[in-house]
Parts: structure tokens; sequence; C-alpha cells
């Protein structure tokens, strides 16, 4: 995809947002943490004033020791790798010996699975996810007149406190407790944090008619183990060896995979309702254009200068636009490409 089509698709005039968008919106203007707290283990909110501006609200929250952002009006959400799920054993695209396209240059493509996330709140409904670039994925339940519930997990440090919070028992497990005052001092939300195993904490924020310590306590007796998928529109079956996911869109229509270690190289790939139809010259760095075959379809594969793009159509009729870095091989897109299937869950 190029500049000016991912203007018209995820700029400020892009389409209009989802109600998922605007209920993580809701959220975001009661979730931020204060500039003395960005390094404290737990989620911090208090009510901000602020316009919505599609793209630019952002939640600041504070777990595990960095900064958390609920990134909303249909922005890309980048995740940690913390709740992935457990991949296949090593797999290339044409075997586990590592030899062909699945391991040109270094590179080894192995199978992967969407990722998860580990609890829910049934009582709540229907959750949606965001997260960011250090923080753990949250779940975040849209409430009535900003009743937002917000569910996260991730490690408690013990050498920091934020003001205000008092030590509980939640079923014998060692938990803590704060309320977050608006700027008149009322109550704007509440937070629990508790160790529901060893190693593993979980964090509720309640907004509105959920901010008391009642209402937190009562939806923390209501957590349960069941993982719950995140709602991609498409998945991808085969990614390099050792990357991880590194964002996605706030209604599963893009999906990126990164390399930890090296800052920049990553992968994408974008649903769209309709097969892109752009013309091939139009990528930027063009170099050569081939025909290929995917989903037993007709695809077209581009060389630009610094990337592959590849477009292609889905059995049903929806089409994909995958990008990945000039240093794969072009049968390694294509070995990607065709890992890309429409996910049965949504």
């Amino acid at each position: 995809m190029d500049e000016i089509k991912l203007l018209e698709t995820h700029g400020p005039n892009g389409p209009g947002l989802s109600e998922e968008a605007l209920s993580a919106a809701r959220t975001s203007l009661l979730t931020e943490v204060s500039a003395a707290s960005t390094a404290a283990p737990y989620l911090l909110a208090r009510l901000r004033s602020a316009r919505l501006r599609r793209g630019q609200i952002l939640a600041r929250v504070a777990i595990g020791g960095a900064g958390l952002a609920v990134v909303a009006a249909g922005a890309v959400v980048v995740v940690p790798t913390v709740w992935q799920s457990p991949a296949r054993p090593p797999v290339t695209a044409d075997g586990v010996n590592g030899t062909g396209p699945g391991s040109q240059g270094g590179i080894k493509l192995v199978a992967v699975t969407a990722p998860e996330f580990p609890y829910a709140l049934p009582r709540l409904g229907k959750a949606s996810f965001t997260a960011d670039p250090s923080g753990s994925i949250m779940a975040v339940y849209p409430g009535a007149n900003g009743s937002d519930v917000v569910l996260t997990t991730g490690a408690a440090r013990a050498d920091q406190q934020i003001r205000g919070q008092r030590d509980i028992s939640i079923d014998g497990r060692p938990g803590r407790i704060v309320s977050i005052p608006d700027a008149s001092g009322a109550v704007a939300s509440v937070q629990v944090t508790w160790q529901r195993e060893p190693g593993r904490w979980v964090t509720i924020v309640g907004n509105g008619r959920h901010a008391s310590e009642k209402a937190v306590l009562q939806l923390a007796g209501q957590v349960v183990d069941r993982p719950q998928p995140i709602g991609f529109k498409v998945t991808i079956g085969l990614v390099p060896d050792g990357w991880e996911l590194g964002g996605f869109k706030d209604d599963g229509s893009m999906i990126s995979y990164h390399a930890p270690a090296a800052q920049g190289l990553d992968l994408h790939v974008q649903w769209t309702p309709k097969p892109d139809t752009s013309p091939d010259s139009d990528v930027e760095g063009f170099q050569t254009a081939q025909t290929v075959t995917i989903n037993e379809r007709p695809a077209k594969l581009v060389a630009a200068v610094q990337f592959w793009r590849l477009t292609a159509i889905l059995p049903d009729g929806s089409g994909f636009t995958l990008m990945t870095p000039r240093s794969f091989s072009a049968d390694q897109v294509i070995a990607i490409a065709r890992s890309v299937q429409l996910n049965p869950s949504r």
C-alpha cells in the first residue's frame, strides 16, 4: 500500500469509527499515567480533557515498569509477545530442514498461531483489545456513559508504590487497590491488581458505575481462565523464526510482525473488503512486477527498492496486501502470502 492509499484508509478523512473504536476512545479519556509514576507497575486512570481526533487518542497506563497506551480511533495497536499463543513446532515453508525458500538468506519461516488473551469477564459481554509497544494487551469492556472496564495482566514490583494504594488479599493471594481522582477530587476510577497465580498479576480498572472498591472486587471474582481470540480478519501462518507480533489494527484488518533485534524490520498484512487494483507503477520505488498464484487465483508481486508488495484475493472475494522487507526472497514472500487465511472465528 503506497503512502497516498494509506492516508486515504487510515488518515483523518478515512471511514467512520466503529463502536469498538469509540468505546476505546472513551476508555482512553479515563486512563492516563501521571508523569511521576510512568515506571509504576500498576494501571493509573484519571479524567483528562481532550478533543477526539482520529488516530491521536492515547491513554497512558503503567504496568510492569513501562507505559502502555490505548491507541484508539482506528490506529494500529502495537503489542508485546507475552500473550502470543505458543507457536507450533518450527516448520519452514518447504520442510523442517531449512532448505529452499523457507530459509533463503538466513531467514527461516516457521508456523505461528494467532495470539489470544488468556482471561475473560463473561458477565460483561464482548471485549475489544488494545495495547502498546511496552505493555500488555488490554481487554476493554465498553459500558454505558463511560462505565468501561479494563482487564489486563503483567508483573508487579513491590518496590514501586502508587499514592493512596493499600494492600489487600483476594482469595488469600496478595493484591493492591487504589482509587484515582479526577481534577475535582471525585473518584474517577478504581484499580485493583492481584496475583492470580505465581508470576502472573491481573489488573482491573473500573470506570463510571464500576468506579468503586466494591465493584472492582466483585469483578475480580468474576475473572475466568478463558482464552479469547483477538479477532483478526485474517491470520498469518508463516513468519520468520524469532519474529514477534508487532501490532494490529483495532478492527483486526491489519497485522504486523517484526524482528525484535532489528528496529524497522517488519512485515504487514492489510485486509481489504475488495482486492487492491491500484497500478503497480504507483508503488514507491517500483522496480518490477510479476504475476504469481495465491489461493488458486492470480496475484501481483511487486519488487520495490526497499520492500516487496504482494496483492492477492481471498476465497470470499476480499483481498489482502502483504509487505515485507526487500531482503526476503520472492519465494518467501509467496510462501507467507499462501499462509494468509480468513479467520474462521470472525
